[in-house]
């Protein structure tokens, strides 16, 4: 009897966000008729489903473990056998290491914009990145499959590798709330962001606005995530008496979008944020740094949400007390951003992601 496909899904640090919960979705939309082992360095969640094993590989870094994926994945008996990897710094090595070494089926994700190798923390990092870089531009003709989150990134690497990119959106919502929300004029503005407290949210470009608003009494944040830039903010706030929440690890946010007036990202750099889409999706308007990739495409050129430029928090000052005397037009543009969700939804992307895997088997 012909045994099952099993697939290998590598996510060296999984952790609460965007990228794990798509990742989570793509395998609980698989059958039964495919085997799944859930790769990773540290310990994640359990799966809720028997044909999914988790493996923790012991190893200090995500090149170390690849000596021992290796040898898992080459001894595995599975007739059929797909390797699937996320970001850059992985990918590069599952192309060396399952692709060439081992010839076997690879699919390959990026959830970040290129840009996202533009910025580090000091020369060994740069260093780090350029070749990172390099190897993406000689090793990204190899895998049988590469998709992106979103178009913009999908363009931007295919221009760089000169092959097919395929986009594969986030699977980012089930349905799309339709209760409208009763902000009205000069009232508080409670400002929502939800996201990782690292460099690349960057979080101060929000403070910073708040901070120099003419309103800033009239402001309450809230803000959810985790990360090393909590302390920083966390005084930061305290110095600034900003009137501001910080929760921390929280699984089920829902229930943040529902008290939210405003929805704002200010990050340097993405793939496509989830947390926008969601915010979107339970009628919260949208403030967006206008960062590569995807809040263009979210918000559909402006028109569904208003952008400004990175690290920009003067113009977003403005933007919030714009928003305080004038809701209007941020409630009109959410309607244009909420009706053209259909491309994030849940099923539709997850039936696209079945669709790649039967390419390979």
């Amino acid at each position: 009897m012909k045994k099952k496909t099993k697939i290998f899904i590598f996510n060296p640090y999984p952790a609460i966000g965007g990228v794990d919960t798509s990742i989570k979705k793509f395998i609980y939309s698989l059958s039964e008729k495919f085997q799944i082992e859930y790769l990773s360095l540290r310990k994640t969640e359990n799966f809720q489903k028997r044909n999914i094993k988790n493996t923790v590989v012991k190893s200090s870094s995500t090149f170390k473990s690849f000596f021992k994926i290796y040898k898992v994945f080459n001894k595995d008996q599975h007739e059929n056998k797909i390797f699937f990897s996320v970001q850059y710094f992985v990918n590069v090595w599952s192309i060396i290491f399952i692709k060439l070494f081992l010839k076997k089926k690879l699919f390959i994700y990026e959830v970040n914009h290129l840009n996202e190798l533009g910025y580090y923390s000091g020369f060994k990092d740069f260093i780090k990145k350029k070749i990172i870089k390099l190897l993406i531009r000689v090793l990204y003709k190899y895998p049988d499959i590469v998709a992106a989150n979103s178009q913009e990134l999908s363009h931007d690497l295919e221009k760089f590798t000169k092959r097919k990119i395929y986009t594969l959106y986030n699977p980012s919502f089930k349905k799309i709330k339709i209760k409208k929300k009763n902000y009205k004029p000069k009232n508080t503005i409670n400002i929502l962001n939800i996201s990782r407290f690292e460099d690349q949210k960057d979080h101060f470009t929000l403070l910073k606005a708040i901070n120099i608003s003419k309103i800033k009494d009239k402001i309450n944040l809230t803000l959810v995530g985790y990360g090393k830039n909590y302390s920083q903010i966390k005084n930061f706030i305290k110095d600034n008496k900003i009137k501001a929440k910080i929760i921390l690890n929280e699984k089920k946010i829902d229930k943040f979008y529902k008290k939210a007036d405003l929805y704002i990202c200010p990050s340097l750099y993405e793939g496509l944020p989830t947390t926008v889409i969601e915010a979107a999706s339970n009628c919260v308007p949208i403030i967006c740094s206008d960062f590569k990739s995807g809040a263009n495409e979210i918000l559909k050129n402006g028109k569904g949400g208003y952008l400004f430029k990175v690290k920009d928090y003067e113009f977003l000052s403005k933007l919030i007390f714009k928003f305080y005397h004038d809701p209007k037009p941020f409630f009109k543009k959410e309607l244009v951003c909420r009706k053209n969700l259909m491309r994030f939804n849940e099923k539709k992307n997850t039936n696209l992601f079945k669709r790649f895997l039967k390419r390979l088997y």
